[in-house]
């Protein structure tokens, strides 16, 4: 089973976010990972105290929640899961910090 790492490429990293770009043709590997529904083509972590991940699709619609210092939303099993494998991803496989 392939992790997200194996299937995004690093877009951007700068002071404010990463932005991780969904490669061409991964929509199966996407829905295998149990939390995405394969139409996802970016995804946005910002950094600092407070993260904001935004999930944006093939479809024109993106989706955000935040957590950190300030608290948190209340989200579903599911985009919390997706929240794990984004952060992980650019904390533990691209070795990015989001921290301040």
């Amino acid at each position: 089973m392939s992790k997200l790492y194996d299937l995004v490429e690093l877009l951007e990293n700068n002071d404010e976010c990463v932005i991780l770009k969904v490669k061409d043709n991964m929509q199966m590997q996407l829905i295998c990972l149990g939390c995405f529904n394969g139409n996802e083509t970016m995804f946005r972590l910002t950094k600092g105290d407070n993260h904001t991940c935004t999930i944006f699709s093939n479809t024109g619609k993106s989706f955000s929640w935040q957590w950190g210092i300030s608290g948190h939303i209340l989200v579903t099993d599911s985009v919390n899961k997706c929240r794990s494998l984004i952060e992980h991803c650019i904390t533990d496989d691209f070795g990015i910090s989001i921290e301040p």
